[in-house]
């Protein structure tokens, strides 16, 4: 058992390196990272006057889409590649009579060989979301410039008066924190504004009680104001449901490579096993819409064709499903036992698929 997986492991290892040497796939990879890491730019140039305004919402959702889709083109364009590649290559170069001609099982060869492309799609949507990351931090730098730029307006330094603001709430915090007397409470909070007020008036000999309360009243609502912007900032910018998205689009690529890898264990070129697995994959994301509309006929649906569209759903897997960006988009909330639930489903979808493809790669002439 030890010994098979070690052949496996150094097949799967062997398979990477050829994989990245392939111009054409580093090629993809680096026009993936530059677009992904562009997204910012590119979300001015399809909203643009939105700075002026402020408004950086649909900036910020264009990112996030802009971003995820990349991520699933390129890494299916890369995880379509490299897979559809490997058995015809083996054969034309002749390297598979050499490789099975050792002690090495055609499942070992086949698990090794698609382990390889797991790894060569780990580092492609790794590096990819390192950019995707990138992006984000700078559409957040961006926005948070701007925050700044309108919310400084009348002050003289208004860094300075956000963490006055801040530091009054903390010590009203403890205070409610402390308990006790609800009377003593209120008197000590409003000794406390007293305190602030006077050092917002720059000590209290210059100006009357009305302005001084004037101005702190006028600090704390703008402070107020900014921090509830500045968390809108971050939680759309710093949304943990974007791990989700990536981690269900890594399933349906190395899904996508399954597949390519199934056809590939009885088709004769490489290029039957790209458009093959390409109409599999778009037929994926179709199939979710078109069970909806054919489900809306009611009484039209014969029991024949719900057998076969229950077919086409068992063969097919619903690549639509596990694209979640458009609901965290809308606001919606992608509780992860959902995740987890799609990430069960590729798992035991690949293991059928890999056992089916070993069973065919088996009988195979060679």
């Amino acid at each position: 058992m030890i010994t098979s997986l070690h052949r496996i492991m150094v097949i799967g290892r062997n398979t990477l390196t050829e994989a990245v040497r392939r111009k054409v796939l580093n090629v993809l990879l680096v026009f993936a990272l530059a677009l992904v890491a562009s997204s910012v730019l590119v979300s001015q140039l399809a909203t643009p006057d939105l700075d002026n305004a402020g408004l950086f919402d649909p900036q910020i959702k264009f990112v996030k889409d802009f971003g995820c889709g990349a991520i699933g083109l390129f890494g299916f364009a890369i995880a379509l590649l490299s897979t559809a590649q490997l058995i015809p290559d083996e054969l034309e170069k002749r390297t598979i009579y050499t490789i099975l001609a050792k002690p090495v099982r055609r499942s070992e060869f086949l698990l090794g060989k698609f382990l390889g492309i797991v790894f060569l799609v780990v580092l492609a949507v790794a590096l990819m979301s390192i950019a995707f990351s990138l992006s984000l931090y700078w559409q957040e730098v961006r926005a948070m410039a701007y925050a700044d730029s309108i919310y400084d307006v009348g002050f003289s330094n208004f860094p300075e008066v956000v963490d006055k603001v801040h530091r009054y709430e903390a010590e009203e915090a403890q205070i409610q924190a402390r308990g006790g007397d609800a009377a003593m409470q209120t008197q000590a909070i409003r000794a406390l504004d007293e305190k602030y007020r006077r050092e917002e008036a720059g000590g209290g000999a210059a100006k009357n009680s009305v302005e001084e309360e004037t101005n702190w009243e006028r600090s704390k609502d703008t402070v107020e104001a900014y921090d509830r912007d500045v968390r809108q900032i971050h939680d759309q910018i710093r949304d943990p449901q974007l791990i989700e998205a990536i981690l269900l689009i890594f399933a349906k690529l190395i899904m996508s490579a399954g597949i390519a890898l199934f056809i590939s264990t009885f088709a004769t070129s490489s290029i039957f096993t790209i458009v093959t697995t390409f109409l599999i994959y778009l037929i994926g994301h179709l199939e979710s819409v078109a069970r909806d509309v054919w489900l809306q006929r009611g009484a039209e649906v014969t029991i024949w064709q719900s057998g076969l569209l229950g077919l086409l759903s068992l063969l097919i897997p619903d690549m639509n499903s596990f694209t979640i960006v458009d609901e965290i988009l809308a606001g919606n909330h992608v509780p992860w036992t959902h995740t987890f639930d799609l990430l069960g489903y590729a798992g035991v979808y690949l293991v059928v698929l890999l056992a089916v493809s070993i069973v065919i790669f088996d009988y195979r002439e060679i």
